[in-house]
């Protein structure tokens, strides 16, 4: 593999917070490094704080269109994306998303670039968009889902197999500060922390842990981190349950590792996930997980073994859930060290990139019946 050398685009919707486009940068730069990458590019429309990190790490970015599957909107991202790979002839254009799959397949009739495989990460849609988006898969080489359910779901809604891997995302979480003065923050040195991490969007279901934090026996900190079109709607919530201290909604932060390291449980809600980087990142952090069994939680969650799983929409089960960790220390350090165990085998950088090269390799042989050359 090593003496491969690979000229690869990387095509994110956007650099925006999230846990696509953490994933996304975190294998970029570590392509930028592999020997057996010749060049790396990145194509997106941009945001922050990805931009400046990818500009940081010196990687060539070139700003399109965001790639949506909107006739237009998918016209102009793929013209644009054309420019882009008559210049570099890149053995593999990597897209994230359905429709940044859809504009690569345009883009790669457009600049005459036929030998150019397609290789894309599939991190999830709504369960009512996967037909839709396994369409918009059609151009793929090799489609990538972030876990098994994930997979399997497009397989179900028609993906042949034999086009179908699994690539489990990498999480190297890094806090840079002391537990005690997160604690100290949020007036949490004396009082069990609760924290979550995610979008506040509708199916990320936050409201559902304010109503299970109005519910425990006993006073708590909950730190409710993200942003998104329902932070209001959070914020009237738990004025309504009048959790007062007891819960914080604390907008877009940069230091979601440093709340997770110090919280005592990092807690998820969500009605629909395919597999949430946040749950891989607690777990490499030693945090134990209290989780709503949804989509892909279960591919890395055991119940009982590396976090405690419930029904969606269940606030009673969702707070028996976190009293049990809460109340159980033992229990706790057990969820905790094994979920650390999951992300040291699974989760790794070098393991990520040495998958991704596989598939770059295998999606390059399936489009032009050889190896890369060397």
């Amino acid at each position: 593999m090593d003496a491969v050398h690979l000229r690869v685009v990387q095509v994110i919707p956007s650099l925006w917070q999230g846990g696509l486009e953490r994933v996304a940068t975190s294998l970029t730069y570590a392509l930028a490094e592999s020997p057996a990458v010749e060049r790396v590019v990145v194509c997106s429309s941009g945001g922050e704080p990805h931009t400046s990190d990818v500009t940081a790490h010196g990687i060539p970015l070139e700003l399109i269109p965001r790639p949506n599957p909107q006739p237009v909107a998918l016209l102009r991202a793929a013209t644009a994306l054309a420019r882009v790979l008559r210049r570099e002839q890149p053995h593999v254009v990597h897209a994230h998303n359905p429709g940044a799959a859809a504009a690569s397949g345009l883009a790669r009739v457009l600049a005459g670039t036929r030998r150019t495989a397609i290789v894309t990460t599939f991190h999830g849609v709504v369960p009512s968009r996967i037909g839709r988006a396994r369409r918009a898969l059609a151009s793929s080489d090799l489609v990538v889902g972030v876990g098994p359910s994930t997979t399997a779901a497009l397989v179900d809604a028609g993906l042949p197999a034999e086009r179908a891997v699994t690539i489990i995302n990498a999480v190297e979480p890094t806090p840079a500060r002391d537990e005690a003065d997160v604690r100290r923050e949020f007036g949490a040195d004396r009082l069990p922390l609760i924290v979550t991490v995610g979008r506040y969007f509708t199916e990320k279901n936050q409201r559902l842990l304010l109503e299970a934090v109005a519910l425990l026996d006993r006073p708590v900190r909950a730190l409710v981190v993200g942003y998104g079109p329902t932070e209001a709607e959070l914020r009237a919530r738990a004025a309504v349950l009048e959790l007062g201290d007891a819960a914080v909604i604390t907008g877009e932060r940069h230091d979601a590792a440093d709340l997770i390291a110090a919280a005592d449980v990092l807690a998820l809600s969500s009605t629909r996930e395919a597999l949430p980087l946040v749950l891989l990142e607690a777990m490499a952090l030693g945090t134990p997980i209290v989780s709503t069994d949804v989509g892909g939680v279960g591919d890395v969650v055991t119940d009982g073994e590396t976090g405690l799983l419930v029904p969606p929409n269940d606030a009673p089960a969702l707070a028996a859930a976190l009293e049990r960790v809460l109340d159980d220390p033992d229990l706790a350090a057990r969820l905790a060290a094994a979920g650390k165990r999951y992300t040291d085998e699974h989760c790794s950088v070098r393991t990520m990139v040495s998958d991704y090269l596989s598939a770059y390799t295998d999606a390059i042989a399936r489009r032009t019946g050889e190896s890369p050359s060397t």
